[in-house]
């Protein structure tokens, strides 16, 4: 915690000498109003060091939210909890918190968004407040506060102290990417099939176990028979094949010369909610991304099938970083094709590699 003084020109060290000294000459002159104004000026800047000097360590806060992560655009409620630990009563201290950008974190208050958070506290002596307020992800990341302090006053309000907190006693939000709707995706219809395949990814098509409602399938999903008896639209329901492995590549690297694509982002989100639907129509999957982790090393997450892979692969997703680490699209399949699972069938999402003797081995789902 750094301290800084805010100190009006009246109570500087050296008005404040020059103001006793005058002191001194008008006593002795016998000018009575004169010193009684005087007089005052150093009882109060007297009173207003002390005050300070003893209140401002005896100010602690800690910071609660109930959620680990969150969305983008998703409202988080979180909670500082202030103390006063001392005899005395303080009044008009103010909370200020910043963000860094407005594409990180923004604070939603009357349902207006800012990067800048102000709120006003009176502390009764030995007493404790908590104060609430929203906070919404509006980009995918761990963020931070770029500023966080409390500006605590005398009661007279000749002066200030303004309490600044470092950048490691700060909370951190981590903001995960969107989960979209299976309808924006269109990945019903992708992994049931192409309209010029005869097979899908997951579902046995050679059987049908039953009818469903029609949910935007591809025409030849559609069971006629059934449709025609019960005068309204049915899908074939199919066998579902559980146990299939999946190798998921995201690459965001843009075909050509070297550079990050613009929709890094849509792309990001696109992979998460594949990764999810294949998860929870009971697919393992495996999952590669173009980019260089800390350790130096493809990011990659393995086969599994629990719930924590789900966690896991959410919060990876999260720390991909713009201004990172990228391989060049062909190094990148190169490595990754030679190692992912051999019983797989890979799924692109992004920039492909060029046509090569494995590419049937792959799927390209979105470009």
């Amino acid at each position: 915690m750094r301290i800084h003084k805010e100190t009006p020109f009246i109570l500087v060290p050296i008005v404040l000498i020059f103001v006793f000294i005058l002191l001194i000459i008008c006593s002795l002159a016998g000018y009575s109003l004169l010193v009684f104004l005087l007089a005052m000026i150093l009882s109060l800047a007297t009173i207003s060091h002390f005050y300070l000097k003893y209140q401002h360590n005896k100010i602690s806060w800690s910071f609660k939210k109930y959620l680990d992560s969150s969305s983008i655009d998703e409202d988080v409620k979180c909670y500082i909890e202030m103390k006063n630990e001392s005899a005395l009563p303080i009044y008009h201290l103010k909370m200020n918190i910043e963000s860094r950008s407005d594409n990180e974190i923004v604070f939603v208050e009357g349902g207006k968004e800012s990067s800048i958070l102000s709120i006003k506290i009176d502390l009764p002596a030995k007493s404790q407040k908590t104060i609430a307020f929203s906070l919404k992800g509006k980009g995918r990341g761990h963020h931070q506060w770029s500023n966080f302090e409390f500006l605590v006053r005398d009661p007279v309000l000749l002066q200030s102290y303004r309490l600044e907190y470092a950048m490691n006693e700060l909370p951190k939000f981590k903001v995960v990417p969107r989960i979209l709707k299976m309808n924006d995706l269109k990945l019903k219809s992708i992994l049931q099939g192409y309209k010029r395949t005869n097979h899908s990814l997951y579902l046995d098509e050679t059987s049908i176990i039953g009818t469903k409602d029609y949910e935007n399938e591809s025409f030849r999903q559609i069971h006629w028979l059934a449709t025609a008896k019960e005068n309204k639209l049915l899908s074939k329901k199919y066998q579902k094949l559980h146990g299939e492995i999946y190798s998921v590549f995201l690459n965001v690297v843009g075909a050509g010369h070297f550079h990050l694509r613009k929709d890094m982002e849509e792309l990001i989100e696109y992979s998460v909610s594949v990764c999810l639907h294949l998860i929870s129509e009971g697919c393992k999957i495996e999952l590669w991304v173009n980019y260089l982790t800390e350790q130096h090393e493809i990011l990659h997450l393995e086969n599994d099938l629990n719930r924590g892979q789900l966690k896991k692969m959410i919060g990876t997703m999260a720390l991909i970083n713009p201004d990172g680490m990228f391989f060049s699209t062909e190094r990148f399949f190169q490595y990754a094709l030679r190692h992912k699972d051999s019983k797989s069938l890979g799924l692109i999402i992004g920039t492909a590699p060029e046509s090569n003797r494995r590419q049937q081995q792959l799927l390209h789902i979105k470009q």
